[in-house]
């Protein structure tokens, strides 16, 4: 009961003011319009008659968007490797969507793949069973129909689906077949949903939310000739520089620290762009050096086979394609004659603004550190137990990984998921890094103390330090390096700062391509057709096992684990090195002083010591 106090209590000793103001009005906001549906005077409420708006569509955009295999005329739709087949009475399609996953009633609500579906098969056949879907979801799924605020007309639901109605109309005139009512359906259901967002911005919740509410009223704005395309326009470019500066740090990366996102984040940001340009508007600075920006970092921020690292909540996207994403910004960025920004010293500003995601490049290796913190502290609802973990790629395929998602929902997979154990960091006695809980909560978070990358000796050095278990015992640090010394070894390097003794637990997880075969104080590992071996130079007893591996939503396998582990004095060093070329470990542990000794490949010796 004391644990699950002090979880809570530092859960809301991050928050914002402003966010538990807007928490607490949302409360009570929801708690009056629950106690008006069930007093049946709903429709009442909020079924009031809509104006029908004038209107200017917006040009086609660039961006595409993609979906999972659906069939409207056949009612079969699919979100995250889930299928559901929509029976034909409303009463029944809004109970065979309710007991869907929370996640799956969000994607089907957003209407994305209406416009996905639309540009890769651009008929008047598709386009006509597009307007009949519409017109069903309007009969099923209106604003006074009990618990509609849950998913369907939730503020992010409603933010994409406005992006969505906003572009399909200029789609759907492209074809030809729509009539008078069909104008109206879609320029009155824009006009209602954006006045439904503006009263329901997600001030308590902000971060990639707000962002998308922001995006929604400035397509609004665009396209509704009305006052409430008026007042959308100008809340949401009020609104779209502060949160901006405010979430896209200063290498680009967006603030939340997921890969997935940032794509995700990076497109609205293009589109936002684009549709002001298309439209006759001047793009401003911030935007332009933002977009920019968020461009540069993504390009820096694959691996070789051009997907996303699987750091936070951040797995491979079915509605986005990272190399579409990145090649459109590009593009954008040369016809914009907006300048793409090179990497700056991931050291030269402060841990809170910059993404701490840092890289090294040889001729066989792509290595990336998460030396960041765990996103922004007032709202870390996507943060993993990845602080000081790392992804590698090998020969162009992916060697060591993270574990991705599995789904949103609280259960066993999510839990694993953002534990400590399912990534290629350090575990002090059994407990997490970042406190972890629920499906979107944590309670006291690790702090990044230092990151470095350095050149030296013919070797890349990447550092950094964080203060997750410093809850445990004064002084306790978790400290790491990971040394590549070109295409002959790789070594991680930690020191464990405190005192007392401790139980320790450090995971490497391997792609499930990747084999394992334990030997006799080693681990030769196959990994297409190269062998390596893998060595550790401390104590620690050594097991390998089978894990879980989520590559996408919905998508679980089996990989191969490593686990170290020990029961030791701090504060204690130790390290296990990764050799491609010779038997031999280059590394060995000074017990006096806790630094490393390496042998690097042209015969030279390297010490490398603690910062603290």
């Amino acid at each position: 009961m004391a644990g699950k106090a002090s979880v809570i209590f530092w859960s809301l000793y991050y928050l914002k003011p402003s966010m538990i103001y807007w928490r607490v009005h949302r409360t009570v906001k929801g708690a009056a319009i629950g106690m008006i549906e069930k007093t049946g005077f709903s429709r009442v409420f909020f079924a009031r008659p809509v104006p029908d708006p004038g209107v200017t569509p917006v040009p086609a955009l660039s961006s595409r968007y993609h979906c999972e295999d659906i069939d409207l005329a056949a009612g079969r739709l699919q979100f995250l490797n889930d299928v559901l087949e929509l029976p034909d009475s409303p009463s029944a399609r809004t109970d065979a969507v309710a007991n869907k996953p929370l996640l799956w009633q969000f994607h089907f609500g957003y209407h994305d793949y209406l416009l996905a579906m639309l540009a890769a098969q651009p008929t008047p056949a598709l386009a006509r069973d597009i307007l009949t879907f519409l017109e069903r979801w309007e009969e099923t799924w209106p604003l006074h129909a009990v618990g509609a605020r849950t998913s369907a007309w939730h503020p992010y639901v409603l933010s994409i689906r406005i992006e969505s109605w906003v572009r399909l109309y200029t789609l759907l005139e492209e074809q030809d077949v729509m009539t008078t009512d069909h104008r109206r359906l879609l320029a009155q259901g824009i006009e209602r949903m954006t006045r439904v967002l503006l009263r329901n911005l997600e001030k308590g919740t902000m971060a990639n939310h707000l962002l998308r509410n922001i995006k929604a009223l400035v397509f609004a704005g665009l396209f509704l000739d009305s006052a409430t395309g008026a007042q959308a326009r100008r809340v949401g470019t009020d609104l779209l520089e502060r949160e901006l500066r405010e979430q896209v740090l200063d290498d680009g990366c967006h603030y939340e620290r997921s890969p997935m996102y940032h794509v995700s984040m990076t497109n609205d940001v293009l589109d936002i762009a684009e549709a002001i340009t298309l439209s006759g508007s001047t793009v401003s600075d911030v935007l332009a050096q933002t977009a920019a920006s968020m461009v540069g970092f993504l390009e820096r921020m694959r691996h070789p086979d051009g997907e996303i690292p699987f750091f936070n909540d951040a797995t491979r996207s079915f509605f986005l394609h990272t190399d579409e994403v990145l090649e459109r910004g590009k593009s954008l960025c040369r016809e914009m004659e907006w300048d793409i920004p090179g990497e700056a010293d991931p050291a030269a500003g402060k841990p809170a603004r910059v993404s701490g995601l840092l890289t090294a490049e040889t001729e066989r290796s792509w290595l990336v550190f998460d030396a960041g913190n765990v996103g922004p502290d007032y709202q870390p609802g996507h943060t993993h137990c990845d602080t000081l973990s790392f992804e590698w790629s090998l020969d162009g395929r992916r060697f060591v990984t993270d574990t991705g998602v599995y789904h949103y929902r609280e259960s066993q997979e999510r839990t694993y998921a953002r534990s400590t154990a399912a990534h290629n960091t350090v575990e002090i006695d059994g407990e997490e890094q970042s406190e972890v809980w629920k499906s979107f909560r944590v309670g006291r978070r690790a702090h990044i103390r230092h990151l470095s990358r350095e050149q030296r000796d013919g070797v890349t050095i990447l550092r950094g330090t964080h203060d997750g278990y410093a809850r445990l015992g004064r002084g306790m640090l978790h400290e790491r390096a990971v040394v590549i010394a070109g295409d002959a070894w790789v070594t991680v390097v930690d020191w464990l700062h405190g005192s007392q003794r401790h139980q320790y637990r450090s995971f490497l997880h391997f792609h499930p391509d990747v084999e394992l075969q334990p030997a006799t104080g080693r681990v030769d590992i196959k990994h297409a057709d190269r062998s390596i071996v893998f060595l550790s130079a401390g104590p620690e007893s050594l097991v390998t096992r089978n894990t879980e591996f989520y590559p996408a939503f919905g998508e679980k396998v089996q990989r191969s684990s490593i686990v170290l582990q020990n029961h030791a004095l701090f504060p204690h060093t130790t390290a296990y090195v990764f050799l491609f070329e010779g038997a031999n470990s280059p590394v060995s542990i000074n017990e006096g002083d806790g630094s490393v000794s390496l042998r690097l490949p042209d015969g030279n010796n390297m010490r490398l010591a603690s910062k603290y």
